[in-house]
């Protein structure tokens, strides 16, 4: 209950500091919005997606889980045993969400693409899927449901995907080390502000110009609040955007540093 008004009271504030699209006054953001954000398009991977996403929440099936991150409170981790709809439903975005996420890869095309929490492999699917071409590696705390993305892109026919299981922490220098930049980040592992932002300070030296970083769930309690706005100041940012439930970081030259609160 603290949680769902903490949340609420957030999004009020951020409905009261966001602005629309007919009052950003820069082109990159004006267009991202137009193009990207706000397009309605029914693109035909969506209606595959959804079928399996639906397929997801319907599994029965028991597994043993492991959190590292929220879900294990103070200690280091929690195991706990769940069916894998229910697991799919706590750990996976809306449609609305993932495909945002699908457009935004689909339009920036990244040759590069790093999921922090693969979970079940919805948002992994809709990430890749969006643009086939590109090298993805996710990581995931939970071998069970690490094993239910594998076949999930499997069964998508999605090759050229990675699935590392274990601590984030331990995953991902040799992670880092594998690649020699990172174009397209997704930042939903570990909803905590030191882990948010030892990942991010781990993965800046890999980003580029091109590179969008996503952080997901940026006001879901304090702590993350403030990794966001430590985020914000960092000196090779030069732009974000806070779309309340994610997080948009670019790193674009020749523009003025600019922070974006936008209602899409």
């Amino acid at each position: 209950m603290i949680k769902m008004i903490f949340l609420a009271r957030r999004y009020l504030s951020y409905l009261f500091t966001s602005k629309t699209r007919y009052t950003i006054h820069s082109p990159f953001v004006y267009q991202l919005v137009q193009e990207v954000l706000r397009d309605s398009t029914q693109y035909q991977d969506y209606q595959v997606l959804d079928s399996v996403r639906k397929s997801l929440l319907e599994n029965t099936n028991l597994i043993e889980t492991v959190d590292f991150g929220t879900g294990a409170g103070e200690k280091k981790y929690s195991t706990s045993v769940h069916p894998v709809g229910k697991l799919v439903k706590l750990r996976s975005h809306r449609k609305a969400q993932l495909e945002m996420l699908y457009r935004l890869v689909r339009h920036f095309k990244p040759r590069t693409l790093l999921e922090f929490g693969t979970a079940a492999g919805v948002s992994g699917s809709y990430l890749k899927m969006a643009h086939p071409g590109s090298r993805m590696i996710t990581m995931e705390g939970c071998s069970g449901l690490a094993a239910v993305a594998e076949t999930v892109f499997g069964d998508l026919k999605l090759s050229g995907i990675q699935v590392l299981v274990g601590d984030f922490d331990a995953l991902l220098p040799s992670v880092l080390q594998q690649l020699d930049q990172l174009d397209f980040v997704f930042f939903d592992g570990n909803h905590r502000k030191e882990p948010t932002l030892n990942y991010f300070y781990r993965c800046l030296p890999l980003s580029n110009e091109s590179s969008v970083f996503i952080f997901d769930d940026i006001h879901w309690s304090p702590g993350m609040e403030a990794a966001w706005e430590e985020i914000k100041k960092e000196d090779a940012v030069s732009l974000t955007i806070d779309l309340f439930w994610f997080g948009m970081v670019f790193f674009r030259k020749g523009i003025q540093k600019q922070d974006f609160i936008i209602r899409y």
